[in-house]
């Protein structure tokens, strides 16, 4: 198949993607201080920040099948219009909670239903977002159309902290109006620029479980294993910068959101000069990838100054920028394309289920013994690395 990927089409579901985590990743830094502010107990903030993945691991799924049967435009279209008006509709319950006009469990409601939209949303866009790079790509581009995928989301992740506190200069609620503006952009953008591509058809009334079998089952249990260990053990990270160099809390935050704007960094490095340049096997990528994460996390571990574990959380920025990519390419290359939305979908609903499951889990192992969540995380990511068969097995026709 002839490589249809421009790139006006690349851009377009880079900015949608970006926008989606932009979206998702503000809340890290603007809700906490927005929640005390109104008078949610930090219990409340966070189910409003832990909705999203709930619903995700749901609607990853259902979005993927739908974008085989209805199309990709289309769900990723109406997917960027949820997603828009849901932040939007945020600012609005914010504003309105900050001038009291509503008050404590009303305000966490409405904020949790806000959430709840925009997860369906950004549910939505994303497996939509990579099914079409799978369509427009030749299997042989098929790592560089994943691996602009996963820049996107590292963009995102990086540019949602920064630009909720760049905005909330405006006000607390300002960063919401804004993100939300650029989100209506990327629904112009998918509408007039995405092109209609022809779905599964027939094929595509095949279940989930139809696809859970052999390459896709192992590639799948590597990504849930790699993603439980990276999100438990950077859940604690905060913690332990903290307790290891006897910090305090500002300083922690300091040094922690340095080493994640570093690890975006890297991230966003390895995608665009080392895999957008370089021809690389998925597998030697995850292996790469694999040490590099595994040695990030037992340099951060052992540092003895807050700059060295700064330069272990960057490392480990660069080891995933190989992997994350490389997982979705097997993935995208286990199925014919008939598939694609739902593989897209399944990969949405693993990433949703380990951030629920590996975030609760570390901090209660941490709590009880601080280096078990270390320990648990590297055996999973190195498990991970290792579960994805090492012969090469035929993909479904047409992929």
């Amino acid at each position: 198949m002839p490589d249809r990927f421009t790139g006006r089409i690349a851009a377009t579901l880079f900015f949608a993607v970006m926008i989606m985590v932009v979206g998702q990743s503000c809340l890290f830094v603007i809700l906490p201080p927005i929640g005390r502010q109104i008078g949610l107990a930090e219990y409340q903030i966070g189910m409003v920040m832990s909705v999203h993945g709930l619903v995700m691991l749901f609607t990853g799924p259902l979005s993927g099948a739908a974008s085989d049967a209805w199309g990709r435009r289309r769900v990723i279209v109406f997917g960027s219009a949820l997603a828009a008006l849901s932040i939007l509709a945020f600012g609005f319950i914010v504003d309105a909670g900050l001038s009291a006009a509503i008050t404590g469990f009303t305000v966490m409601l409405l904020l949790m239903a806000s959430r709840t939209v925009f997860a369906v949303g950004a549910g939505a866009v994303t497996p939509g977002a990579m099914a079409l790079a799978a369509d427009l790509s030749a299997r042989e581009n098929r790592l560089k159309a994943m691996s602009l995928l996963a820049a996107a989301t590292s963009t995102g992740a990086m540019l949602g902290p920064s630009s909720a506190a760049f905005f909330s200069g405006l006000g607390l609620a300002a960063p919401f109006y804004v993100i939300g503006g650029f989100a209506l952009l990327a629904v112009a953008a998918g509408r007039f620029v995405l092109p209609v591509t022809r779905t599964g058809g027939a094929r595509a009334a095949r279940g989930m479980i139809h696809l859970l079998k052999g390459r896709v089952l192992r590639v799948s249990l590597a990504s849930l294993c790699f993603m439980c260990g990276n999100f438990g053990i950077f859940s604690v990270l905060g913690f332990f910068v903290q307790d290891h160099f006897g910090l305090d809390a500002s300083a922690a935050a300091r040094w922690m959101g340095l080493g994640l704007m570093g690890a975006a960094g890297m991230n966003v490095l390895v995608q665009w000069a080392i895999i957008g340049r370089w021809r690389m096997n998925p597998r030697a990528m995850i292996a790469v990838g694999t040490i590099c994460t595994v040695a990030s996390y037992v340099g951060a571990y052992m540092a003895a100054q807050p700059w060295l574990f700064v330069a272990a959380v960057m490392l480990n920025g660069f080891g995933q920028g190989f992997v994350n990519p490389a997982l979705q390419t097997a993935l995208s290359l286990s199925v014919g394309a008939a598939d694609q939305g739902r593989i897209a979908g399944l990969s949405t609903a693993t990433q949703a289920m380990a951030f629920l499951v590996a975030p609760v889990s570390s901090a209660v192992l941490y709590g009880l013994n601080a280096p078990t969540p270390f320990i648990v995380g590297v055996i999973l990511i190195a498990l991970g690395g290792v579960v994805v068969p090492a012969r090469r097995e035929p993909a479904t026709s047409e992929a």
